[in-house]
């Protein structure tokens, strides 16, 4: 049964268009289930009813004409109830109509499943018998299993219709907001990287071109490589290493990049025709021979040709012509694809895949860029073409007529009225209406050449990522190198304090020259964890951080992922050795460094039982709201499917937060919040109540959460908060907080989801 259910979702799935792929379902289905009738019905919301799309044994005259009302008949019981119904004689039940025009009147047994897509009903796939009997679990497995997966198929045909269908009314397409704002320019879509088979064959009127961009791919796979082998030398064993030495054999090999030459010459493909032509024949070559390790060469051939394939699709980065601003379309936006696009082009961003506290996210809001992730969109339909991205709720609306672009237009140019008047208020001091101070911080670490001027208005940086300029370097960046790059920012911010973050990578933030395959990154080898077991980049850091700080006395340093006290006290030993060991170089010339604050990060659950334990090891804590989210409510950040569920304004996480800050107070701590709740109006107001008082974020937040302070009363969030703090749900949370913004005239920090025509 496997075997057949495999075959058929194969089938589905390759089938030119959605009615082939239910007419091959129904015949297939109705042939494996050995039934006598098999039948797909399709919702019409907006009719409120059922359509007989498909069957392999009722009327064909009624295929396409026949309906049934959502509140009526066995189907319309499937589609309310949202479950299978397994019935040995139909038409005794008392929700059985009978339906003359579709033959069905020998039919007793019957077995009806919902096509759910989204918790929302898109139809129901049916089969029938004469002979009256149940249909056994296997069978129930087997019809639920095809329904998913035509759910998919009907979904994306639905989308697909959308966007090509004639109408003058626009279509919204709802998604996660990550990043606020709005934008209006055609889509651009990206897809770094194929499969062999997926690369489309084109040819080249520019053999020599392409030949250029063939040679700088090699260059580049060389340069990956000898990185990785580096990496990887005193860490893996002979063998293991000398797989980097077949891979750069390969590449240097003559044969092998000749031939790509003379496809690219003589029959005029491009580069990467050119390399999957090549490839996929010596693939096929390798793959027929005797010998175990000569076959197994084959593998090594095709990872060498899609490691070629990427390095030519950002290449094509480099090509495209940005004449005017793109909103960038994508499977999944990463942090280096951002960096690639010029900032003034890059007007909007969609990932298919990612979620609100991605790093992808973060580094958009960091942009200042609108962008809307965790949504289903067809990316090859909608190239070229307008969009208008609503970041603030999450909205992408395709092909917008006039009357919604001048709505948008409009909008657009309140939100910079509101941008300049909140800018005129920048400078002023961070404090509440009723003179209560607070430290406004910046999220820095994706550029360093920002508007200096928008730089003055924070009172210092409580979270530097030191990671940003490793994910965007193409291998580990010497000390030197990193002590430069620190030592700009904390010159920029003399006379106040830098928080640097130790590198944290792994989970959803991979190096392209460190590669981490796990199961379960978030659950696995990140942040501390690496850098401890890697002490020789953790020093180097260290130290470049320590060098960096010479003549500013502002540094700070904070430790990821903190889950035990063993980590504090491992890091502290590292800490010590650098500021050691440096302080020995500076005095030779007479100068001297301070010894850093040290800080940990609380976003694993776990610490904040040991805040006892670890107070009197540091000098200061911070919350990273964003991954501690993620842990409590075992919720992937970056998968769209439970996007929604992730909510900082959960009870458990304020409940969390309460007792962070208690116990920061207890152990006369400074406490910091640098997640995205400390950026977010709402949440803002919530940690104000509960006695925070620093807050990071992103450059683009700060001048608008420091406008919203000024006119907010601490006295009068504290019995809001007391009040909701025994709720059990988020949204009366979020109501209380948003009806007092609407009270004080702050409307304009509150937007309202767009609906659909």
């Amino acid at each position: 049964m496997l075997t057949t259910l495999r075959q058929i979702v194969e089938n589905v799935t390759s089938a030119p268009s959605l009615a082939d792929a239910m007419l091959t379902l129904v015949k297939q289905i109705r042939g494996a289930m050995h039934v006598d009738c098999c039948s797909v019905y399709l919702s019409e919301a907006q009719r409120q009813r059922y359509r007989l799309v498909a069957s392999d044994g009722l009327s064909l005259d009624a295929v396409g004409k026949a309906t049934l009302p959502f509140n009526e008949g066995l189907v319309g019981l499937v589609g309310r109830k949202e479950e299978l119904i397994n019935l040995a004689n139909a038409p005794s039940h008392p929700s059985f109509k009978y339906l003359p025009e579709v033959g069905e009147d020998e039919f007793k047994t019957f077995l009806g499943v919902p096509i759910m897509h989204q918790r929302n009903v898109l139809g129901v796939l049916v089969v029938q018998q004469t002979l009256s009997r149940q249909f056994n679990e296997l069978d129930e497995s087997f019809l639920v299993t095809l329904a998913a997966q035509l759910a998919v198929r009907i979904a994306h045909a639905e989308l697909k219709g959308l966007i090509s269908a004639p109408s003058n009314t626009h279509r919204i397409i709802h998604g996660v907001g990550v990043s606020n704002g709005m934008a209006i320019a055609n889509a651009w879509v990206w897809q770094p990287q194929m499969e062999l088979s997926q690369v489309n064959l084109k040819h080249s009127a520019e053999p020599e071109l392409q030949l250029e961009l063939l040679n700088q791919a090699v260059l580049q796979v060389q340069m990956d490589l000898d990185s990785l082998a580096m990496r990887f030398q005193d860490a893996v064993k002979v063998d293991s290493q000398s797989i980097f030495d077949i891979y750069q054999h390969l590449l240097s090999d003559p044969n092998f990049i000749y031939q790509i030459e003379q496809e690219i010459v003589e029959q005029k493909w491009n580069a990467s025709s050119a390399v999957r032509q090549v490839s996929e024949r010596l693939i096929a070559q390798f793959s027929q021979m005797n010998d175990p390790y000569l076959r197994e060469r084959a593998l090594d051939i095709r990872d060498v040709a899609q490691r070629l394939l990427s390095a030519l699709a950002h290449n094509h980065m480099d090509q495209f012509d940005f004449s005017t601003p793109v909103i960038l379309l994508a499977e999944e936006v990463t942090a280096t694809l951002l960096a690639e696009v010029p900032k003034e082009y890059l007007a909007g961003v969609v990932s298919i895949r990612g979620a609100v506290n991605s790093h992808a996210a973060i580094l958009a809001r960091t942009l200042g860029v609108p962008a809307v992730m965790g949504l289903e969109l067809p990316l090859t339909e909608l190239d070229g073409q307008q969009l208008i991205i609503d970041g603030s709720n999450g909205d992408v609306i395709i092909q917008p007529g006039a009357a919604v672009l001048a709505e948008y237009e409009q909008l657009i140019l309140q939100a910079k009225a509101f941008d300049e008047l909140v800018a005129e208020e920048a400078a002023l001091p961070s404090q509440t209406e009723d003179g209560c101070s607070v430290s406004v911080l910046l999220n820095a670490g994706l550029s360093l050449d920002v508007d200096s001027a928008l730089m003055d208005v924070s009172d210092g940086v409580g979270l530097y990522r030191t990671e940003i300029p490793f994910m965007l370097h193409d291998s580990f960046p010497s000390e030197q190198e990193q002590a430069s790059r620190y030592k700009t920012i904390l010159s920029q911010y003399s006379g106040r304090q830098v928080c640097m973050r130790t590198l944290d990578i792994g989970g959803d933030k991979p190096l392209p020259y460190f590669p981490i395959i796990e199961e379960n990154p978030f659950l696995g080898w990140r942040g501390i964890r690496i850098t401890l077991d890697h002490p020789e980049l953790f020093l180097a850091q260290l130290k470049a951080m320590l060098r960096a700080s010479e003549s500013y006395d502002n540094l700070a340093i904070m430790l990821p992922m903190i889950s035990s006290v063993n980590e504090v006290q491992s890091a502290k030993r590292l800490l010590d050795q650098a500021w050691m060991e440096i302080s020995e170089e500076l005095k030779v010339k007479g100068s001297s460094i301070r010894y850093p604050n040290l800080g940990v990060m609380i976003e694993v659950p776990a610490a904040i039982y040991m805040l006892p334990d670890i107070a009197p090891l540091v000098d200061f804590w911070s919350v990273g709201t964003n991954d501690l989210t993620q842990y409590l409510l075992a919720v992937d950040r970056n998968n769209a499917r439970v996007a929604e569920m992730y909510d900082g304004l959960h009870p458990a996480v304020l409940r969390a937060l309460q007792q962070i800050i208690q116990m920061a107070d207890e152990y006369a701590k400074p406490v910091s919040v640098c997640g995205e709740l400390a950026g977010d109006p709402v949440g803002v107001l919530i940690l104000l109540a509960m006695g925070y008082r620093r807050f990071s974020m992103n450059l683009n937040s700060i001048a608008k959460i420091k406008y919203l302070l000024r006119r907010v009363n601490v006295k009068d969030l504290q019995p809001l908060l007391a009040d909701t703090m025994k709720s059990t749900d988020s949204s009366p949370i979020r109501q209380v907080f948003t009806s007092y913004l609407e009270r004080r005239g702050l409307q304009s920090f509150i937007r309202k989801k767009t609906e659909s025509n």
